[in-house]
């Protein structure tokens, strides 16, 4: 097994002496044990590994990260949030922002807290949905998480309004690293809307490593939304992972647009028949950014469905990954999946690696995959040029037009008209390279 030996960052010494939430949690304190152990021996991967085949952390490993804050920092939230109406929390630099959060006044069935007030209940649900066999930041995270979120919707309730997480790194603090932990429990029969945004100063330097586990009870349906931001100087590496019981429904929105190295794990297990995931992403690069995304789909019983479309714009000397994996096991009959990486090239320095996957067990199923990569076509370029428009307003038309796939499959109008707007003002315009 190849890993990353090269670290500046002594994270096993962090873990040995920051404050964590173990307290008397006897089950969170033998997790973090476990995640401690195998950290030492596995450290983080190398390229060797499969899964980061096309994925250098070597420049990760020549930072050395802080894990205290030098000085307090703040965020304009009113610049941050996409709903006007929410129920929100607040993460500045790794610590619970109480004055900017909204969850004071919530309604029966809903519990919206930090993490680290939630720690016995949310203890149940800890590495229910991830692996720490492999070398990578699941141990990482386990070991060295100290806040995130906490959200329980009980059976038989329907959230009235978005549930909005905003994590913010100020900048404040150089190289400082955030490990962060959000726990989503939903009930029998419930629904929900999550909104991850993660946004820094544009300044902001760091690393962000977050999990996000997800369990879905029967009939349970959560629409689960991510924002990422973060400044170009910033690395973000995140996991989303969901277990999904009969009849319940994941609607998963991912969208990369900050970072200078960006890694998203997104995992469902689909448990019980009858349950459906949707996985969206769209990923706007530019400069010498880097963007992986890795997804994968269990479907581990019969009468399962899944959707998966991720689109993504590089420009420049950008570069970008992509690899979908749908597994269908043994018996899982009836399934019925797709997938789909198209990915619009606006320079010839940029470059994209594409692997979608199908691992197919069962006779009686319906699948399909595909990929595609190209540049903005010349004849739509010409038409409409033809009508007016200079060369980089047509290439930004273009452009957003090829993104606006993923943006439609928004199902909150107000989301998607500020998701919108902040992908206007992101988007490569591309320009007249040669």
């Amino acid at each position: 097994m190849k890993v990353l030996k090269d670290i500046h960052t002594d994270f096993s010494a962090v873990a040995n002496s920051r404050d964590v939430m173990v307290a008397d949690n006897a089950r969170w304190k033998t997790l973090r044990e476990q995640a401690q152990h195998q950290f030492g021996r596995m450290g983080l991967p190398g390229r060797k590994e499969e899964d980061w085949k096309y994925t250098s952390l070597w420049q990760l490993g020549q930072e050395q990260f802080v894990h205290q804050v030098s000085q307090p920092g703040h965020a304009d939230i009113h610049e941050l949030k996409l709903v006007e109406d929410a129920y929100r929390l607040v993460i500045v630099d790794g610590r619970v922002d109480l004055t900017a959060s909204s969850i004071n006044e919530l309604p029966s069935g809903l519990t919206v807290t930090p993490l680290s007030q939630s720690i016995d209940r949310a203890s149940e649900f800890l590495n229910q949905q991830i692996n720490m066999e492999k070398p990578g930041f699941n141990a990482l995270n386990t070991m060295l998480m100290n806040e995130g979120i906490f959200v329980e919707v009980a059976e038989n309730t329907k959230i009235d309004k978005p549930i909005e997480l905003i994590v913010v790194n100020s900048g404040h603090t150089l190289h400082y690293a955030m490990h962060l932990r959000h726990v989503i429990v939903l009930g029998k029969n419930s629904q929900a809307t999550l909104i991850e945004v993660y946004a820094g100063n544009e300044k902001a330097n760091g690393l962000t490593d977050v999990v996000t586990e997800a369990n879905l009870a029967e009939k349970a349906e959560l629409f689960h939304y991510k924002l990422q931001r973060e400044s170009l100087d910033h690395f973000h590496v995140a996991t989303m992972a969901a277990t999904q019981a009969t009849d319940s429904k994941w609607h998963n929105t991912n969208i990369s647009l900050g970072g200078k190295l960006a890694r998203n794990d997104v995992h469902s297990q689909l448990l019980g028949e009858q349950s459906h995931v949707t996985l969206n992403g769209l990923y706007l690069v530019t400069g010498e950014q880097h963007v992986d995304n890795h997804t994968r789909i269990d479907h581990s019983v019969p009468n399962t469905t899944s959707e998966e479309v991720y689109k993504g714009v590089l420009d420049e000397q950008s570069h970008a990954v992509f690899n979908g994996k749908v597994i269908v096991h043994k018996d899982a009959q009836k399934t019925d999946a797709n997938q789909s990486n198209r990915n619009l090239l606006l320079s010839r320095g940029c470059e994209i690696d594409t692997k979608p996957e199908m691992e197919i067990y069962a006779d009686d199923v319906k699948c399909g995959h595909g990929s595609a990569v190209g540049q903005i076509n010349e004849d739509q370029l010409f038409f409409l040029r033809s009508r007016g428009l200079d060369a980089v307003s047509a290439r930004s038309l273009l452009t957003f037009a090829f993104a606006v796939e993923v943006i439609d499959r928004i199902a909150n109008q107000e989301l998607k008209q500020s998701i919108t707007r902040v992908i206007e003002k992101r988007l490569p315009k591309g320009g007249a390279h040669e």
